[in-house]
């Protein structure tokens, strides 16, 4: 079996002073140089408790600003759990204490491994139903549109049905059928009128089951 090894973490202190004259510009200098270190994955602002007037330099716009526009996310821990200053509100994660940031900085290894498992089981779920999902939105999309075409056959074909109808009835043979017949001459052309039948001209006569030979009787 093959050992995860973790990198190990590197810790790099940017003293300065947190209250007094020259504290608000050396915490805005110091994120500033924090800005140019490179592989730089969090970052820590705190001190420890005191009066409000010990804590102002955090609550200061200068100082709100520099933490809120660092590159890296930072954890504020400035006080104790009851003191909060403008620093804890623009920070991406307030600690209620320095020790409860560097816990927060430094998570255990076994608790971030069982966490990717929780998150890598609900993303699977998640896909699981998203994909489901979409296989029953396939599957009645494909049941109205066979529904559609089913519809669309049927009609077609009572459609056919109909003009197949109505070319039968008007069929020569159809015709025939109601008692009519047609008389054609020896070359095959059809004799319509008295004067296409002069005595003795030899005619097949077309009725409804077959044709008839004639002749046309003398005066």
């Amino acid at each position: 079996m093959v050992e995860r090894r973790w990198p190990v973490a590197e810790l790099l202190v940017v003293p300065t002073r947190v209250q007094g004259d020259g504290a608000e510009a050396e915490i805005c200098a110091a994120f500033r140089a924090i800005g140019r270190i490179a592989g730089l994955d969090v970052v820590i602002v705190g001190r420890g408790g005191g009066s409000k007037e010990d804590l102002w330099t955090f609550n200061s716009e200068r100082v709100a600003r520099a933490v809120a526009a660092a590159p890296v996310p930072v954890i504020s821990a400035v006080g104790h759990e009851t003191d909060v200053t403008l620093c804890d509100l623009v920070a991406d994660y307030r600690a209620a204490t320095p020790s409860a940031a560097a816990a927060a900085a430094t998570p255990d290894r076994a608790e971030v491994l069982d966490h990717l498992a929780q998150v890598g089981a609900r993303l699977g779920r998640a896909v699981a139903g998203r994909v489901d999902l979409a296989g029953q939105r396939v599957e009645r999309s494909l049941d109205r549109l066979a529904g559609t075409m089913t519809l669309r056959v049927e009609r077609h074909r009572h459609r056919l049905a109909a003009l197949s109808g109505r070319l039968d009835a008007l069929s020569p043979l159809k015709i025939l059928e109601r008692g009519y017949a047609l008389a054609r001459d020896a070359e095959d052309r059809l004799l319509t009128r008295v004067a296409q039948f002069p005595p003795g001209l030899a005619f097949r006569l077309r009725v409804s089951d077959g044709e008839v030979r004639a002749r046309v009787a003398g005066p």
